[in-house]
């Protein structure tokens, strides 16, 4: 995309990292609620990589880092899962093509979630993988990776030519 003065990469920033910090906190404030919205914490960083790869960056450790005082696992959930695949995919889209942004972000996503499992031990994966082995585990973390790096890519591609309209 086009170069960005100071200002307007500050205050782009900024109000990006201010909603994906929203999304990404709601399963603290609204527990039901919330799990459905936090989700939509990599949509920010998407459009913050997208229109540039600093700014994405600024945006997801920016995030990372005020979501520390908010909530650690959810700092740890953003740095490993939703935010590294908006970083991902933000930068793929458009510089590399749809397929080449789908593999990397399903890759990546797949890793993050092989590592919130067995390093951290999130609960909720910790739990699938006492039951299952881990290979089938590592087959299931890729496949769900695919299809959800395939929807997040395509919904992107069309909401930024959306933007882009307006």
């Amino acid at each position: 995309m086009k170069k960005m003065n100071i200002g307007m990469f500050i205050c782009f920033g900024g109000i990006l990292t201010t909603i994906a910090i929203l999304f990404q906190s709601a399963p603290v404030f609204l527990p039901a609620i919330g799990l459905a919205l936090s989700p939509f914490s990599t949509l920010p960083i998407a459009i913050a990589a997208v229109s540039n790869i600093s700014l994405g960056f600024a945006v997801f450790f920016s995030s990372a880092l005020i979501l520390v005082i908010v909530s650690t696992k959810e700092a740890i959930i953003l740095l490993f899962t939703t935010g590294l695949l908006g970083i991902v995919i933000g930068s793929f889209l458009y510089r590399k093509g749809i397929a080449i942004s789908i593999l990397f972000s399903s890759i990546a996503l797949s890793l993050g979630m092989v590592f919130l499992t067995y390093i951290v031990g999130i609960p909720a994966f910790a739990e699938l993988s006492n039951s299952l082995s881990t290979p089938l585990i590592i087959i299931i973390f890729l496949s769900f990776s695919l299809v959800y790096a395939s929807i997040w890519s395509i919904g992107l591609r069309k909401f930024i030519r959306y933007l882009i309209k307006i």
